[in-house]
């Protein structure tokens, strides 16, 4: 799949997310809890988007046994960067407006984006001269 196609998905998998949990948040954290949604989103968001722009960048490396490690350690890190960003300059953010959507995002996007390493990987593996489907 295109590295375009795949940032779409990923971008309109989110979107959808954030629809379906705006009610939720709000309802369980008020205003708070749809700012700390958004944040949660957007900083799952941003790591999938560079993943996914490298593994274009670079089919080799993405049909690589240790690209879903690589790349679950980068989204680790710029989360785990964000999430510190936030707490300092958000502290009443807390867990139900915004951790809660932050794991929830977390593993929406996690999931996505292996799958498409998963599958980029099975089309290196079925055909070796490919470099990129």
């Amino acid at each position: 799949m295109h590295p375009l196609r795949q940032t779409t998905w990923l971008i309109a998998t989110l979107a959808l997310l954030w629809l379906v949990l705006a009610l939720p948040a709000r309802w369980v954290g008020g205003a708070a809890g749809l700012e700390g949604l958004t944040w949660a989103i957007g900083l799952c968001l941003f790591p999938g988007l560079l993943v996914l722009l490298v593994m274009g960048l670079l089919p080799k490396m993405a049909a690589a046994p240790h690209a879903i490690l690589l790349s679950t350690a980068v989204r680790m890190l710029l989360v785990l960067a964000g999430v510190l960003v936030i707490r300092e300059t958000r502290p009443e953010l807390g867990f139900r407006e915004f951790f809660a959507w932050l794991i929830l995002s977390y593993m929406a996007a996690l999931a996505i984006e292996s799958f498409f390493l998963v599958r980029q990987q099975q089309q290196a593996a079925a055909d070796p001269s490919s470099g990129q489907s």
